[in-house]
């Protein structure tokens, strides 16, 4: 049987990005029922695009697709844009930081979703809604347990964080254990 990796594309954050949503989350777990699946922060980026279980042919033929993407996009700069919750707080399932518009990240999303259609992957059927997932909330916890965490999303500091210099998209793994995924890059394409 043919071995398969988990992947997916995404973009890193900067070390000081990571530092402030650390910071954040830091205040924000003590104060949160059991049943929330943090992500650790180290493990936080922007996914372009999930690919699931791919074999080792498919691994080659998407690196060079990305390159190709990444060598027709020039770095660009992403701010972050206040805080949410999918689907919403009623019924929160997925607590998020957003990302102001920004024109070269949906167009890098776009080129990056064609080029992984040509080679047979599905195209998102919905819009791209940029954001950093940082907390998963188990089916097992009642909405109103966490629905107290709103304040403290809202709160979140957006004016005092800098920009997000974007300069490389990366196409990663994903292994999944008992602690968490672990995510580790199988390559990184530079931006123009």
């Amino acid at each position: 049987m043919e071995e398969k990796t988990r992947a997916f594309i995404a973009i890193e954050l900067e070390p000081e990005i990571k530092s402030i949503i650390h910071t954040f989350e830091s205040k924000l777990i003590p104060k949160s029922p059991s049943g929330l699946r943090w992500v650790k922060t180290d493990q936080i980026h922007l996914t372009l695009k999930f690919l699931g279980d791919i074999n080792k042919h498919q691994v080659e033929l998407i690196s060079k697709a990305i390159s190709q993407v990444a060598n027709e996009n020039h770095a660009f700069n992403l701010n972050l844009a206040g805080t949410g919750v999918f689907p919403n707080w009623r019924n929160p399932r997925t607590l998020w930081i957003g990302l102001k518009k920004s024109e070269p990240l949906p167009r890098l999303f776009q080129q990056l979703d064609a080029e992984i259609a040509k080679l047979g992957f599905s195209p998102e059927g919905k819009p791209f809604t940029p954001h950093l997932t940082l907390c998963r909330v188990s089916d097992s916890v009642a909405p109103h347990l966490v629905q107290p965490l709103q304040k403290e999303f809202e709160a979140f500091p957006i004016e005092s964080i800098p920009d997000w210099n974007i300069f490389e998209v990366v196409f990663f793994k994903s292994q999944l254990k008992p602690g968490g995924p672990i995510y580790t890059p199988i390559s990184k394409h530079k931006l123009i």
